[in-house]
């Protein structure tokens, strides 16, 4: 975060975070939600749950649909339908992932299969 940044000085993040509008779905256990990445840094999330219903809590995966990533998360924080997560791991789904991301990488290949390939 810039030096002046508004709210800096109240900021204790060890990592610089930076705001996003990328598509994401939120993976925990059997269920997964659509949510909206509002930001993002190498160590936590702040994402906005598009439905009302339910809300993950303790770990999951958080897949950034736009960034072809998958990241193992922990809920740290939630209020209404923000959700703040730290990141603990991080996959690349746009080439060979492990077992732990397979149903992420699923779920990003559909989200991409309505976009020409050639």
């Amino acid at each position: 975060m810039a030096k002046n940044a508004p709210g800096a000085e109240h900021d204790r993040r060890a990592a610089v975070r930076i705001q996003t509008q990328r598509s994401g779905k939120v993976l925990c256990g059997a269920f997964a939600w659509d949510c909206v990445i509002r930001d993002l840094s190498s160590q936590g999330a702040r994402v906005q749950m598009l439905t009302g219903g339910g809300a993950p809590t303790g770990q999951g995966q958080l897949v950034d649909l736009d960034a072809g990533l998958a990241h193992d998360v922990t809920v740290a924080w939630q209020r209404e339908r923000e959700v703040g997560m730290r990141i603990i791991r991080t996959y690349d789904l746009r080439g060979l992932a492990p077992a732990a991301a397979g149903t992420a990488k699923r779920i990003w290949k559909a989200s991409r299969s309505d976009i020409p390939t050639g």
